[in-house]
């Protein structure tokens, strides 16, 4: 029993620095993939903005959208 045990606890300490490279790795991608969400979110914004002719500071606050009512734009 202890030389079954010794064996598993020596595969699990061997196979650690592997699965945690691998579950560093996709943690990290999908950081990334966020960010270029993030970042393409605010082009497309910035974009329409223009293309719209409406003030980026409207959109951009987060309180316009978390409070439709105290938005300047639901005032008028």
């Amino acid at each position: 029993m202890v030389v079954i045990s010794a064996v598993c606890f020596g595969i699990c300490v061997w196979l650690t620095p592997a699965l945690l490279r691998r579950i560093a790795a996709q943690l990290l991608t999908r950081a990334d993939v966020i960010d270029a969400s993030k970042a393409e979110h605010r082009r497309r914004i910035q974009f329409w903005c223009g293309e719209l002719g409406v003030a980026h500071d409207l959109l951009a606050s987060e309180s316009t959208i978390a409070d439709p009512a105290a938005s300047p734009v639901a005032q008028n």
